[in-house]
């Protein structure tokens, strides 16, 4: 007789609320403008940690403030970069990006500017967003381990690093995104994804709408 395969119990999402966000934004103000820029910018698009890594200077159009996602970059080991295409086709895609995630990409990549002058020769040209001091593209351990230690000293709840692609979700689902947006932004295979992992904050829209509704038709009455 075959056996019933384990229950995965369910684990509680952890992510910020908008409170929390714009505290953890506004601390960042004193951080390093590399960790400041990764951060803010998985708060802004809801990236996973590969993609984010995977970013080259040609994936931004300033012009048209768009964002490309086309590849996810991770370590095999502790030297190994293996870098590939999203793992799904829904994985490739573009989205738009604010003006103050524009201007913060634009300030970095002058302070990136900046230090290739400095290292001079020594500079290896990845192309990349975000690098060692010397341009090889930047370990993804080093953005989570050093996320861990803000969240430690930061005096906010405990959030990793894939926290904040909840967080994006949660708050663009709060502010009346529609899911099939939602779910194009983030990647998503299919909206029925997003339905089952963001099911917590549709449930609350869906009690704000019931509201609504009954807010309208008793001025009718």
């Amino acid at each position: 007789m075959r056996a019933d395969p384990p229950k995965v119990p369910y684990k509680e999402m952890v992510y910020l609320n908008e409170v929390q966000v714009k505290e953890m934004l506004k601390l960042l103000s004193g951080e390093p403008i590399q960790y400041k820029t990764m951060i803010t910018l998985l708060v802004y698009t809801g990236l996973r940690r590969g993609e984010l890594c995977g970013l080259e200077w040609k994936d931004i159009d300033f012009d048209n403030q768009m964002l490309h996602v086309v590849r996810t970059s991770q370590y095999i080991g502790k030297r190994t970069m293996y870098t590939k295409e999203p793992k799904t086709k829904s994985g490739i895609r573009d989205f738009s990006l604010s003006t103050s995630a524009c201007q913060l990409l634009r300030d970095y990549q002058q302070w990136q500017n900046d230090q290739k002058e400095k290292v001079g020769d020594k500079w290896i040209e990845t192309d990349r967003l975000f690098t060692t001091w010397e341009g090889k593209p930047m370990h993804p351990d080093t953005i989570t381990d050093w996320f861990a230690k803000f969240i430690k000293r930061s005096g906010l709840p405990y959030v990793t690093l894939h926290s904040l692609r909840h967080t994006n979700a949660t708050l663009m689902i709060a502010e009346g995104t529609d899911v099939c947006t939602v779910s194009r932004r983030l990647g998503h295979a299919n909206t029925a994804t997003t339905l089952n992992i963001y099911a917590h904050a549709l449930r609350s829209k869906d009690t704000e709408a019931a509201d609504k509704l009954e807010s309208a038709l008793s001025l009718v009455v």
